[in-house]
C-alpha cells in the first residue's frame, strides 16, 4: 500500500484525473450491478410465473375440477385470522345445532349410521320364497307355527330387451271382375307412419342410439360393438345415416324451439371448440365451434346449440337476430339481457340494439382467483375467493327462499352491493402490488376489465350471478367430444347441434331424454297441423304423458289402419 501511495504523482491535475477515472469505473460497476440485479429480479419473477403455470397445469390435469381453494393453502393464512375465523364458524354452528334431548342428557355424540335408500317402487318385483328344508320342518313338528316372512330386497338387472316388431299389412283381392274398383288389383293396408320411412329402425331404437351418443357419450362404434354382443349387425355407418336423416323431419320442431329462445328476459351464451372434417375450404386441423344459447321464458326454458366454423360475433348475432332482421321471425323482445363470460365477441354483440344490458360471470372471475390460490400469492387470492363466496351465499339463500325478481333486486341491493364494494376496494388496493403477468395479476386484471358487466346482476332480478347455466348446458357436448373426438362432416356437426338442442331442452323442462325422444319420433309423423307440432315441443309435454319401456314376455298387437 505504501509503495502504491508513493507511486502517485504529486501533480494535482494528474491526481484529479486519476480520481475521475476511479469514479467512472465505480459508476460503471454500479450500473453493471444494477443491471444484474434487475436481470435477477426479472428472472426470479419469470421463474415464479412459470412455477405458477406448472402448478396450475398439474392441478388441472390431476386435481379436482371444482372451483375450490386447495386445502394446503389454508396454512398460508395469518394464524390469528385463521383462529378467529374458526372460532366464528364454531360459534355459528353451535348456535344453529341443538342436540336431541337424550343425547344432551347422556353427553354421547351422535354416530353417523349409513342408511340404505329404498329401491324404487315402480320397478317390477319377483318374489322368491325361502323356507327351511323338509327334514328340518318335519323335525319341528307341531311345536312351531308359521308367523310370516322376513323381507329384504336386492336390485337385479337383465340385458336390455331388443325386440322385433313384425308389421303384417292386410291384403284384399276382389272375388271377381264385377267388384267395384276390382281392376285396381289387390288392396293393401298403408304402412305405419315412420320418422324415417322404410328404415328398419323403430322410433324406440332411434331414441336409444341418440341417447347413447348424446346423453351417455357412447360413440357409434362402441354402440356397434354393443349390438354385436347381442347378435345384431348394425354398422356405425348405418346409424350415422339414420341420425343425419332425422334433420329433415325434425326441422319444424327445431324452428319452433329456436323461436322460443328470444321470448325470455335473458339469453346466456357460451362456446367451445369442435373439430370438423371435410369442411369446404378449411383444413381438417382447423377448429370450428359449437355455440350454446340458453333463453326462453323461465317456465319454458330453451337450450339451443349452433355449429359454426367461426368464433366471430357475427355467429350469435345471426342466431339471435337474423330472423328479426329479415322480418321472418317472431316479434322482437322488448328487453333482452345478454349474459356471458369475458370473450371479446360478446362485448361486440352487446352493442346490438336489442341488447339492453350485458351481464358478466362471477364464476369466471372466481375461477381465476382459485387458480391464483395455488401460486405464490395464495393467501391473498384466497381472500378474494372468500369475498366472492359471500355473494354466492346470498344467492343460495335467495334460491332456497324461491325469491321472485323484485325480491332478488331488493335483497341484492341490501346485502350483495356492500360485498361488491368491498371487492372493488380490495382490487384497487392490490392491483399495484402484484405483477400483471402473474396468476393473481391476471385475475385482478380480468375482474377490473369486466367490472361494469359484473355489476349488472345487482339491478336485474332476472339475471343470475354467473353464466353457469350455459356452461352446464354445453358440458355434455364437451364430455362427448372426449370420446368421439370430431365430426366427420359439416352435416354431422349440424345434426349433433340439433339433437343436443332437443335433448338439453327436454332435460331443462324436466323430461327424461329417451322417453321424450321416443314420444317425439313416434308422434311427429302423425302431426299434420301446426298445433300438433306445437304440442310435441319439449316445454309443452308433461313428464307423465311419456311412456316407459315395456317389460317384454311376448307381444302381439293388432292395430287397425
Amino acid at each position: 500500500m505504501v509503495s502504491k501511495v508513493q507511486s502517485l504523482p504529486n501533480d494535482p491535475e494528474q491526481l484529479h484525473g486519476i480520481i475521475h477515472q476511479l469514479h467512472d469505473q465505480l459508476a460503471g460497476l454500479n450500473r453493471a450491478l444494477t443491471e444484474k440485479q434487475e436481470r435477477i429480479e426479472s428472472d426470479t419473477k419469470r421463474i415464479d410465473q412459470l412455477l405458477e403455470y406448472i402448478e396450475l397445469l398439474r392441478r388441472k390435469r390431476f386435481g379436482p375440477s371444482a372451483d375450490r381453494v386447495p386445502d394446503s393453502q389454508l396454512k398460508l393464512f395469518d394464524e390469528t385470522e385463521l383462529e378467529a375465523l374458526i372460532g366464528e364458524l364454531e360459534a355459528e354452528a353451535a348456535a344453529q345445532t341443538k342436540p336431541p334431548k337424550d343425547e344432551a342428557n347422556t353427553g354421547n355424540k351422535p354416530k353417523g349410521q349409513p342408511k340404505r335408500s329404498p329401491l324404487p317402487a315402480h320397478l317390477p318385483r319377483l318374489e322368491r320364497i325361502l323356507d327351511v328344508g323338509e327334514d328340518e320342518k318335519a323335525a319341528m313338528g307341531d311345536d312351531w307355527r308359521f308367523i310370516g316372512y322376513d323381507v329384504s330386497e336386492q336390485l337385479a338387472d337383465l340385458p336390455r330387451q331388443t325386440y322385433v316388431i313384425t308389421y303384417k299389412r292386410a291384403k284384399y283381392a276382389p272375388v271377381n271382375d264385377s267388384v267395384e274398383d276390382g281392376e285396381a288389383g289387390i288392396k293393401i293396408a298403408p304402412r305405419a307412419p315412420q320418422i324415417i320411412p322404410k328404415a328398419i329402425a323403430h322410433a324406440s331404437l332411434l331414441a336409444s342410439i341418440v341417447t347413447g351418443k348424446f346423453v351417455d357419450a357412447l360413440p357409434l362404434y362402441r354402440q356397434e360393438k354393443i349390438f354385436a354382443r347381442e347378435g345384431i349387425d348394425i354398422p356405425r355407418q348405418t346409424m350415422a345415416g339414420w341420425l343425419m336423416q332425422l334433420q329433415k323431419p325434425l326441422a319444424p320442431i327445431a324452428a319452433a324451439i329456436k323461436a322460443q329462445l328470444l321470448r325470455g328476459p335473458t339469453t346466456k351464451i357460451d362456446e367451445t371448440r369442435l373439430q370438423v372434417l371435410n369442411e369446404p375450404g378449411r383444413d381438417n386441423t382447423q377448429d370450428s365451434f359449437m355455440w350454446v344459447f340458453c333463453g326462453g321464458p323461465p317456465e319454458q326454458p330453451v337450450r339451443w346449440f349452433e355449429y359454426a366454423p367461426s368464433r366471430a360475433a357475427s355467429v350469435p348475432q345471426e342466431v339471435l337476430f337474423g330472423a328479426l332482421a329479415s322480418g321472418s321471425g317472431s316479434d322482437p323482445p322488448v328487453a333482452l339481457i345478454l349474459q356471458s363470460d369475458g370473450y371479446s365477441a360478446y362485448h361486440v354483440l352487446a352493442n346490438a340494439p336489442e341488447i339492453i344490458a350485458h351481464a358478466g360471470c362471477w364464476a369466471q372471475a372466481r375461477r381465476k382467483f382459485v387458480e391464483a390460490a395455488g401460486g405464490r400469492h395464495a393467501s391473498v387470492a384466497a381472500e378474494m375467493v372468500a369475498l366472492i363466496g359471500e355473494l354466492y351465499g346470498i344467492e343460495k339463500r335467495l334460491r332456497l327462499e324461491q325469491a321472485n325478481a323484485n325480491t332478488r333486486v331488493r335483497e341484492r341491493q341490501a346485502f350483495s352491493r356492500p360485498v361488491v364494494e368491498r371487492i372493488k376496494t380490495w382490487l384497487d388496493r392490490h392491483v399495484q402490488r402484484v405483477a400483471p403477468k402473474s396468476l393473481l395479476g391476471k385475475a385482478i386484471g380480468y375482474a377490473l376489465n369486466q367490472w361494469p358487466t359484473l355489476l349488472v346482476f345487482l339491478d336485474h332480478g332476472a339475471v343470475e350471478i354467473d353464466n353457469n347455466e350455459a356452461e352446464n348446458a354445453i358440458r355434455p357436448f364437451v364430455v362427448g367430444r372426449k370420446n368421439w373426438l370430431f365430426s366427420g362432416c359439416p352435416e354431422g356437426a349440424q345434426t349433433s347441434a340439433l339433437l343436443y338442442s332437443l335433448i338439453e331442452t327436454a332435460k331443462a323442462n324436466g323430461l327424461e331424454p329417451w322417453a321424450y325422444l321416443n314420444h317425439l319420433f313416434e308422434q311427429l309423423p302423425l302431426a299434420r297441423t301446426p298445433e300438433a307440432i306445437e304440442a310435441l315441443l319439449p316445454f309443452n309435454v308433461r313428464p307423465d304423458a311419456l311412456c316407459t319401456p315395456p317389460v317384454l314376455t311376448s307381444i302381439r298387437d293388432t292395430d287397425a289402419a
